[in-house]
């Protein structure tokens, strides 16, 4: 009895054994080249029949390896009632560097492929061998040297003469000196022969700025692509392509200092530069009070638009100026970057007469011949007609003569000279008063009832506390000035402007219609809002105007204006007869 029992332990171990056996994973590693050169491809596959232990480790074969891409295939079969699972893992591998490599062991657990032996040779160097490769990429940099700010064109150039599966290539990376990075525009295909040979051209332009000088360094761009092998034939590998890697050289390029003392101008290193003036085509008619814009534009070649400067003018005294947010924007092109800069001044003259607006000098570098040049504007003389009313308002009264008026010219007839005669009263035919006694009677009494009436009448309007009433010009006043608050109130910044106008009109009708310099001068109050408002309307960019201020302001001037008219108005607080001392 106990040896059957040990007999049936000692089966059931070994059909432990041979499942454990039979149930072990095989690993099997293979290549689809013994060599290659550095930069291209090969693909690793790992071939595991059965069921792994675990997922393949791959850390031992990145230190001379990098794994590009992988792909996982699985299959099962059953045969005669037993199945059968395999999975093939697909890697794509790139040489970290040339010689011997080894592919090591890769576990997946417990079970192993073996190691692999495979060589990377150099990448073909020299023109007449690369002509000869199927894949290379260049970069080349113009010009060789520059100078801080200075724009440097930098061009890389794939060149393949197979079919491109897929691609990439690597932004320009700029150690040395701080530098800005501008890609221009789409990349060119076309096509090109060298030594004979066809290739299709890839090609991407960069523009570069460096900020400082020194020297500057542009890292080697990397291509990442996969070609098309063309065979026909069915071939695991062949269907994913041949992946390779492509590098250019770096490049150093020395930057220079500005030259000399820029003496306060602007560094604008250009290749061409021009400044146009809206105003200099034809001249505008301005108005006092209007305001009119005039546009200058500034075009520079090889600089972008954020390096360039504001442009600035200095009228005569007799104007406003309120210059707007100056409008930058690029063009870019094969060429490189051309900038652009175009400032709206508004102008407002305060004064009517003939004016010079003085001259406009921009200064540059010119990186072609190596010398500073002037972009110049040619002073403008502009005439400004009075605002409209003014000359009427304002034109002085000729004193009285003696000569024949002219022609046109009114003449004031004396108030004597246009009274009809006196009548005398005349006495009846008999010597009695006849009815003018009567007459004169009638009247005085209806002079006596009217002067009751109208004492009763200002007796009732004490009592009930009534107040006169306002005459035309301050109710006229009143209105136009409520009427600023309600459109200062409601935020708009035009009908304020045109109220205050009015207003102003109300206050001092000889004042330039139009022209808001009286209202400022005449109401120191105002002052600041009313700079405040025209800013907001001669400028695109300026923030939302806000009536509130202006609101408080006229409150406030009109408070005033009440204290001074009732102080005006009071009796004196003693009396100047000295008796009523005593």
């Amino acid at each position: 009895m106990v040896n059957i029992l040990r007999l049936a332990l000692v089966s059931l171990t070994l059909i432990g054994l041979w499942s454990q056996i039979a149930c072990a994973a095989q690993v099997k590693a293979v290549v689809d080249r013994q060599s290659v050169a550095f930069g291209e491809s090969l693909t690793l596959e790992l071939r595991v029949n059965g069921s792994p232990d675990d997922d393949p480790d791959l850390a031992p074969l990145e230190r001379q390896w990098e794994v590009v891409s992988r792909s996982q295939s699985s299959q099962i079969q059953m045969i005669n009632g037993s199945f059968s699972r395999s999975v093939v893992y697909s890697l794509a591998l790139m040489p970290r560097e040339e010689g011997t490599l080894t592919i090591p062991a890769v576990c997946f657990g417990s079970d192993c492929s073996l190691p692999l032996k495979v060589h990377v040779s150099s990448e073909e160097q020299g023109v007449d061998k690369a002509d000869s490769r199927e894949l290379f990429l260049e970069a080349e940099v113009e010009p060789k040297s520059v100078y801080s700010q200075q724009q440097l064109l930098l061009k890389v150039r794939l060149l393949h003469r197979v079919d491109l599966l897929q691609g990439s290539l690597t932004e320009p990376q700029v150690n040395g000196v701080d530098a800005v990075v501008q890609k221009l525009g789409d990349d060119l295909h076309f096509e090109t022969r060298r030594k004979g040979i066809l290739y299709q051209v890839v090609e991407r332009s960069y523009a570069i700025f460096p900020q400082t000088s020194g020297t500057l360094e542009i890292s080697p761009l990397r291509f990442d692509g996969e070609l098309s092998r063309g065979t026909q034939r069915f071939d695991l590998f062949a269907s994913r392509g041949q992946r390779l890697r492509k590098l250019t050289e770096a490049v150093k390029v020395e930057v220079k200092q500005p030259p000399g003392d820029l003496g306060g101008r602007p560094w604008i290193p250009a290749r061409a530069l021009s400044l146009h003036d809206d105003w200099q085509a034809g001249k505008p008619q301005l108005t006092v009070g209007e305001p009119a814009t005039r546009t200058l534009t500034l075009r520079a070649e090889g600089v972008a638009a954020a390096q360039l400067p504001e442009l600035r003018i200095a009228p005569p005294a007799e104007f406003k100026v309120y210059p707007d947010q100056p409008g930058r924007s690029d063009a870019v092109a094969e060429a490189g970057v051309t900038g652009m800069l175009q400032q709206k001044i508004a102008l407002v003259p305060t004064h009517p007469g003939r004016f010079l607006l003085p001259e406009v000098d921009v200064d540059w570098w010119d990186v072609r011949a190596e010398q500073w040049r002037t972009a110049h504007l040619d002073a403008i003389e502009v005439d400004v007609s009075p605002a409209p009313g003014t000359a009427v308002a304002n034109r002085p009264i000729a004193p009285p003569s003696s000569s024949q008026p002219s022609q046109g010219e009114t003449v004031q007839v004396p108030e004597a000279q246009n009274e009809e005669p006196r009548l005398q009263p005349l006495a009846s035919a008999n010597g009695q008063p006849g009815i003018w006694p009567w007459l004169s009677l009638c009247l005085g009494v209806g002079w006596l009832a009217t002067l009751l009436v109208v004492w009763r009448r200002k007796q009732k309007q004490q009592k009930a506390g009534e107040e006169p009433r306002c005459d035309a010009p301050l109710l006229r006043e009143k209105n136009a000035r409520q009427a600023v608050i309600e459109a200062a109130r409601n935020n708009n910044a035009l009908a304020t402007r045109r109220a205050l106008v009015v207003w102003c009109q109300t206050l001092w009708p000889d004042a330039s219609r139009g022209n808001l310099e009286t209202l400022g001068q005449r109401t120191p109050q105002l002052q600041s809002e009313i700079d405040r408002l025209s800013r907001s309307l001669y400028s695109a960019n300026e923030e939302q105007w806000i009536g509130k201020k202006l609101v408080e302001a006229v409150e406030q001037w009109q408070k005033l204006r009440l204290a001074r008219d009732k102080r005006q108005r009071l009796p004196s607080l003693y009396p100047h007869d000295s008796a009523s001392l005593k």
